[in-house]
């Protein structure tokens, strides 16, 4: 089993002390209750679909309405063990590492929102989903937000936080600002390797949860050797946001923007622009809660996704 190793946790901690959002965040993870997610059964799988091997993992009554989960960075679908079981109970779920990250294939021509928005298109449609309720936070908000402007989409609502896509400015925190803006930056760390992406976000990105044995031997396999090409993701970051924020207005479908309180990474004010940019949306901000609030919170955040997908969304009147 692959852990994170002394190179990855040095690496990590000396991004942590020229971090000025860590003493926030240290001082946040004193007060809460730690716990690790729960090993649960997710089915992995993989699929070709549009000639990529694709990682999902499905799950939970065929009949039911379908949510389907997109993976965050540096992450993967295991994310979600802590939610996985609660939402598998009401739900088709279908979870879906997006091409280049996790354990799905791609490679660096994968990393805008407007390539992503093109694979999801052709997920759906090789899956034949339809009346989707599309949940995406990281990575995926902004592949959601492009595959909604960009196609004839198939969903019913969709459920977006802590990514870029909001109207200016946008507010980052002190390393993801580094890597949007620097390409020195994004050199150094793809020369370091994924490791310590891993270790320090999984430091600063959570308040209560810490990524079990499982979770980080996956996100350790899934990245090996792909620093490179996935750090691409942060390049030209600000005008990427800056092209989708500039059509929000054209997206009509009910949307449920959330956000952990404690996000440092991508501050909490993030969501409430694009809230307001959006023209039928909710705004849930989730209590002690980082960047990986759906990690910290998973049974606020589960209860949140039924509330959404069984009433809410049915509530926003689309015609106003």
């Amino acid at each position: 089993m692959k852990k994170l190793n002394l190179f990855d946790k040095l690496n990590a901690a000396s991004l942590l002390l020229v971090s000025p959002e860590w003493p926030k965040v240290k001082a946040a993870q004193k007060r809460a209750q730690s716990f690790e997610n729960p090993v649960v059964n997710i089915p992995l799988e993989i699929r070709t679909i549009a000639g990529r091997k694709i990682r999902l993992a499905e799950a939970g009554p065929v009949d039911a309405p379908t949510v389907v989960l997109l993976s965050p960075f540096p992450a993967s679908i295991l994310n979600f063990a802590g939610s996985w079981e609660s939402l598998t109970a009401n739900f088709r779920v279908i979870a879906i590492d997006l091409p280049g990250f996790g354990g799905s294939e791609g490679d660096r021509h994968d990393m805008t929102p407007s390539a992503q928005g093109n694979h999801l298109a052709a997920i759906f449609d090789a899956l034949e989903l339809n009346d989707i309720h599309l949940v995406a936070p990281d990575v995926g908000m902004a592949s959601a937000l492009s595959y909604v402007l960009d196609h004839e989409h198939r969903l019913a609502s969709m459920v977006i936080g802590h990514s870029i896509g909001n109207p200016n400015p946008v507010e980052l925190g002190f390393m993801i600002g580094m890597l949007a803006k620097f390409g020195f930056m994004r050199a150094t760390s793809a020369l370091l390797g994924a490791g310590p992406l891993i270790a320090y976000s999984a430091k600063i990105g959570a308040v209560r949860h810490q990524a079990s044995a499982v979770e980080i031997d996956d996100y350790k396999r899934a990245y090996a050797g792909r620093a490179p090409e996935v750090i691409h993701w942060f390049k030209d970051f600000y005008a990427k946001s800056e092209a989708i924020a500039a059509r929000l207005s054209e997206i009509q479908i009910p949307t449920l923007v959330f956000w952990g309180e404690l996000d440092v990474l991508f501050d909490v004010s993030n969501a409430e622009r694009i809230h307001a940019a959006l023209p039928n949306s909710k705004l849930h901000i989730l209590p002690e809660a980082g960047h990986f609030s759906w990690a910290d919170q998973p049974q606020m955040f589960a209860s949140m996704i039924e509330s959404w997908v069984v009433n809410e969304h049915k509530q926003i009147d689309i015609s106003a």
